[in-house]
């Protein structure tokens, strides 16, 4: 008890000297730490200002050393933290050499430039993606002033990352509207002026209208001679709508790769168009090819080295160039193509509007196209010329096929009763339609084919022939002669036979007949019969 009574007494124990010293050196070595932490802010914000490679001078003399131009900048502030970086709001590129008002060559509604710490230190020229959002790029024609040469710059900076989706290009062409084109995803990897870039890209294509993916590598770009700068890579064409080519439509797919420069691209690959159509004639077939060619892409110019397509099942080659020329606002067609046995009929249907081919064979021939946009209909603009063989060919139309079994009958001066025993196989040859050969040469221009050096072969006779055929009003003007193995009174029957026989002198020749024929008419109607005046067509 006597203890706890003295332990009460003494009252509150008092701390030991030790425990002070301890706080106070703890509280001495925070607030250094912490003055030295601010020196460190300090030290890191005035080194950041003075040496940040995102600040807007550096910025703006690095666009300015990479496309000498006039720059202008809206807005502008740099980002520390989390991450380095910048923004830019009203970016745009004007040309030194433009015109007052004219417009810039480049806009960027915002700029985003986003670095990494680590990079300051490991890879110092490096950065690690650039977004610019609202891209528009408008390429002036060539030669004008304010074209867009861009510049060179010896710059080891490189970017990991560059994104610029929703863009929009837009070149100028001239006394053309500009090629606009939508770049719906556009992703570059590994940018550098050294070594070029990868690439991604998906846009809307102008002309004709459809959906390009492509992928590969871009660069270096050539500053000085920018058709010179590689490019290679992998296309995809889909839904490409060929109805805004004057006469023909359908939906196209194609895909294939490409490399070479710029201005000289070599490119291989497919289309397919199940539902190609000539509008005048309004049948839907199969179209398909294999091509090599290549592309200009700073104008546009395509030259095909080597088209093998089959339409139906008819193979046809092609040559030829869709390229600009001097007075034309579009794209002037220039096309060589041959077909080797192929079928009249697949033919016939991008010619004629009967829905079914009026005519069927063998086919052969060769011709050159060409297709002047002149704002005139297709049929009015095409040209052509040249040859063709059709052999064992016959009529799909039982009436049409009946007039040239007739024709073939009278040239071998059957008599009717013999025609009967033909056609009801009393006669030692069995009934069949005849078969007929064709060739000559055809010049297309203003809707009007000049046919020359038609010849026309059935059994018992040959018919040479010269004149026109209308494809806009399909009106028929042929005229020439025609060879029989009868005498000329052999080739009708009754009192026009006793007439004839007063003609035969004229006509008949030692062996058969020689006649003066025409056919005219409109091609649904035609009219054969003898020529009464053929002295005059001659000479016309």
């Amino acid at each position: 008890m006597a203890t706890e009574s003295s332990a009460v007494r003494q009252g509150p124990v008092k701390s030991e000297p030790g425990s002070s010293r301890v706080a106070g050196i703890f509280y001495r070595h925070w607030l250094e730490a912490l003055i030295i932490f601010a020196v460190v802010l300090l030290t890191a914000e005035i080194l950041l200002t003075r040496f940040f490679p995102f600040s807007e001078k550096n910025v703006t003399e690095s666009l300015q050393e990479t496309f000498p131009s006039k720059l202008k900048i809206d807005h502008f502030h740099a980002i520390y933290f989390p991450r380095p970086g910048c923004e830019a709001e009203g970016v745009t590129f004007r040309s030194v050499s433009g015109a007052p008002g004219q417009p810039p060559l480049v806009t960027i509604q915002k700029l985003i430039i986003q670095g990494n710490y680590a990079n300051f230190l490991f890879r110092p020229h490096h950065i690690s993606r650039v977004i610019l959002q609202t891209l528009r790029v408008q390429v002036p024609a060539p030669g004008k002033d304010g074209e867009f040469k861009g510049g060179y710059t010896d710059t080891q900076t490189t970017i990991g990352e560059l994104v610029a989706n929703g863009a929009v290009l837009e070149v100028a062409r001239a006394n053309k509207p500009p090629l606009r084109f939508d770049l719906h995803e556009v992703n570059l990897g590994s940018v550098s002026a050294k070594d070029g870039m990868s690439y991604k890209v998906r846009m809307q294509n102008p002309e004709p209208p459809g959906e390009i993916r492509s992928s590969g590598h871009f660069g270096p770009f050539k500053a000085d001679n920018p058709g010179q700068t590689a490019v290679s890579g992998t296309y995809s064409f889909h839904r490409g709508d060929l109805d805004v080519f004057d006469g023909i439509a359908g939906t196209v797919e194609s895909e294939g790769k490409f490399s070479g420069p710029l201005e000289h691209v070599d490119v291989q690959g497919t289309t397919d168009v199940p539902d190609f159509e000539v509008d005048r004639a309004g049948h839907k077939g199969h179209l398909a090819t294999q091509f090599q060619g290549t592309l200009d892409g700073t104008s546009g110019d395509v030259i095909l080295k080597n088209v093998n397509a089959t339409y139906q099942n008819t193979k046809i080659s092609v040559k030829g160039s869709v390229t600009d020329k001097e007075g034309f606002d579009r794209k002037f067609t220039s096309l060589d193509f041959a077909v080797r046995a192929g079928r009249l009929q697949d033919i016939l249907r991008l010619i004629v509007k009967e829905s079914r081919p009026p005519m069927s064979g063998v086919i052969s021939l060769q011709a050159h196209s060409t297709v002047p946009p002149e704002g005139q209909p297709f049929l009015k603009e095409v040209t052509l010329q040249g040859d063709f063989e059709i052999s064992d060919g016959h009529f799909e139309n039982p009436s049409r096929q009946l007039s040239v079994d007739e024709l073939s009958e009278t040239a071998r001066g059957l008599k009717k009763s013999q025609r009967n025993d033909e056609k009801n196989g009393n006669n030692n040859t069995p009934a069949e339609n005849v078969i007929s050969r064709a060739h000559g040469h055809v010049d297309l221009k203003d809707g009007v084919a000049t046919i020359t050096n038609l010849s026309f072969t059935v059994p018992g006779a040959d018919a040479l022939m010269q004149g026109t055929f209308n494809v806009l009003d399909e009106k028929i003007n042929l005229h020439g002669t025609m060879k029989m193995d009868a005498k000329f009174s052999q080739s009708t029957g009754g009192i026009k036979s006793l007439l004839a026989k007063v003609l035969d002198p004229f006509f008949n020749k030692k062996r058969g007949s020689v006649v003066p024929v025409v056919v005219d008419g409109t091609y649904h109607n035609p009219h054969f019969g003898i020529d009464l005046n053929p002295v005059k067509k001659a000479k016309n």
